[in-house]
């Protein structure tokens, strides 16, 4: 959020997917100073995990028509896609207002295509942008972060879900795809 947008204080932002990669966004955009944050994803836990995170709102996929509207009938300021497929990516882009950013973070499949209508893009003056990693270099951004969790700033301990030994990795790969919030740790 702060690299790969560079937003002012007081923005508003979609976040869509709030997996572990949303729930660093959700973060990012509150410490960026956003004014509003509102999380979306199909699973009530990590929507909740949004909130405590610092989301002002969250939905399911399909309310996030009406909770954009609620927030700004002109759309967000920044969306960006935690999920990365091409069906998600066209949900930030169409929920980003005139002139807004939709930043695609998540990683789509290899060979995935994504379809624009490019009179609504270039008459609206959006702007659509991918990053990896945040968009910085790791040895800059590592001690900023580091500080932030320092400080209470970014919270770490409720992102780590359950934790298995090596000789259980097939109950956490089942674990990891149950959609829960927080990481699945497989330790040896």
């Amino acid at each position: 959020v702060l690299n790969a947008a560079r937003p002012e204080t007081g923005f508003t932002t979609l976040v869509i997917g709030a997996g572990g990669v949303g729930q660093f966004l959700v973060q990012g955009a509150r410490i960026a100073g956003a004014r509003e944050i509102l999380a979306v994803d199909p699973i009530e836990g990590r929507r909740a995990q949004a909130l405590a995170l610092g989301a002002t709102r969250a939905c399911a996929p399909d309310e996030v028509r009406d909770a954009v509207h609620d927030l700004d009938p002109e759309g967000v300021d920044y969306a960006f896609d935690a999920v990365g497929a091409p069906a998600t990516t066209r949900l930030a882009l169409r929920w980003t207002r005139g002139g807004g950013t939709a930043v695609i973070v998540g990683l789509p499949a290899a060979g995935e295509k994504l379809e624009l209508d490019p009179l609504d893009f270039t008459n609206r003056e959006k702007t659509l942008t991918g990053t990896i990693y945040g968009s910085e270099d790791p040895a800059v951004m590592l001690p900023r972060l580091l500080d932030l969790v320092a400080v209470g700033e970014l919270e770490l301990g409720s992102l780590v879900g359950p934790s298995f030994p090596l000789e259980r990795a097939d109950d956490a790969f089942r674990a990891s795809l149950g959609g829960e919030p927080g990481r699945v740790l497989v330790t040896p």
